[in-house]
């Protein structure tokens, strides 16, 4: 039980989530070793058999190079990118994440045939493979808790590595975009949380304690997933503004498929929310069906909220169940799960149920967690404070 609420703490500070080892200031992902063989493994134990995560980093950064020549005027070298990608990203792609491949693809043919503009094109690869890393991250935290759970913690280790090295290529460098434009700063910041999940996770697999594996990578996780969720809704804000300043409507287009593409990351686990509202946003998103005029930042707002507090709810039922079963660790790690939701909706809490609400829902969400952890049925008295203050974004 130490050793339990010692891991706990580490989380609970100033609000819902605090950012392990949160005194320091360095948000990069934690250094791999010279030796290390991970990133040698094959992606996804799929796609093209030569292909390692190594190369698929590489190419991706490449690629983004050669996309980013756009803001600067240049022309777009699209040969190189349709290359890049199909020699070495586009097999683990298609295996991961084929609806990501199909837009990639489209992407790309339609820029070939001079049917898509080319900002729009370089938007939805970009994006598309971004949402790609963050599946293909979820399947290598998988592979790391299989490995804790058959006692191998040097193979857990492994796959961990290469976790953080999608988060140093991709993942961190998003979060400090939004961080940035958030303003979020210490405790606060996505990406101190993404290197703080990190390390918890490698405390937690040098101890071999599975439990708190788990509740350490709901951090990581979900710091992750609020970076795109936040990407996206405040694409929605851009937009909608830009339509009132009377912006191009090309460039807000491209906005639409920036947004899109960091949904198509999370549209899965949105959907185990609210269904609807994720077809809802989809529409929303693609330029094709939906005009910028028509985006509302209170709609698609709303949308995200909607699912997101349906998950949270869930959570909840699940972490009270696993309570009364007595098994604490399970309860733990969902009830990190949802706090890590409440964390990302910070914005609309604050937006929609104003900044004192939203502070009590967050000092509501730490006690309920420190009842959790204790594995304590009063825990659900807690719980129903938050989900019942969630209940007008439902």
């Amino acid at each position: 039980m130490k050793k339990r609420l010692k891991v706990a703490s580490i989380f609970m500070v100033a609000g819902i989530l605090a950012a392990c080892g949160s005194n320091e200031t360095d948000t990069t992902a934690p250094k791999k070793e010279k030796t290390e063989q991970s990133t040698e493994t094959k992606s996804a134990d799929a796609g093209i058999a030569a292909t390692t995560l190594t190369d698929e980093l590489t190419i991706f950064s490449s690629i983004k190079t050669e996309l980013d020549k756009a803001k600067e005027g240049q022309a777009i070298d699209w040969k190189m990118v349709t290359t890049s990608y199909e020699s070495k990203l586009k097999g683990g792609v298609e295996t991961t994440a084929p609806e990501i491949e199909q837009v990639i693809q489209s992407a790309l043919a339609g820029v070939e045939a001079k049917d898509l503009d080319e900002n729009i094109a370089r938007q939805l690869v970009d994006k598309g493979l971004q949402s790609y890393f963050y599946k293909l991250q979820k399947a290598t935290q998988a592979k790391a808790e299989e490995a804790l759970v058959a006692g191998k913690p040097e193979a857990a280790t492994e796959a961990l590595k290469d976790v953080e090295a999608m988060a140093k290529t991709v993942f961190i460098p998003t979060a400090e975009k939004r961080d940035a434009s958030y303003g979020f700063k210490n405790e606060d910041a996505i990406a101190q949380a993404i290197t703080s999940g990190l390390s918890a996770q490698q405390e937690a697999i040098d101890a071999k304690e599975l439990g708190d594996f788990n509740v350490a990578k709901q951090v990581t996780d979900k710091s992750i997933y609020r970076s795109f969720y936040l990407a996206a809704l405040g694409y929605a804000q851009k937009i909608e503004d830009g339509v009132k300043a009377g912006t191009d409507e090309k460039e807000l287009q491209m906005e639409q498929a920036e947004g899109y593409g960091f949904l198509l990351a999370i549209e899965e686990s949105l959907a185990g929310g609210d269904e609807e509202a994720v077809k809802t946003l989809k529409e929303r998103y693609d330029f094709s069906k939906t005009k910028p005029a028509d985006v509302s930042y209170k709609e698609i707002e709303g949308l995200f909220a909607k699912a997101l507090t349906e998950k949270v709810d869930g959570y909840h039922d699940e972490a009270q169940e696993a309570i009364e079963k007595k098994d604490v660790d399970t309860a733990r790690a969902e009830a990190m799960e949802a706090n890590m939701f409440v964390v990302a909706m910070k914005p609309t809490l604050e937006n929609r149920l104003g900044k004192d609400k939203a502070a009590q829902v967050a000092q509501d969400a730490n006690e309920w967690f420190a009842l959790v952890e204790k594995g304590d049925v009063k825990a659900e008295t807690t719980g129903e404070r938050i989900t019942d203050a969630l209940e007008p974004l439902n």
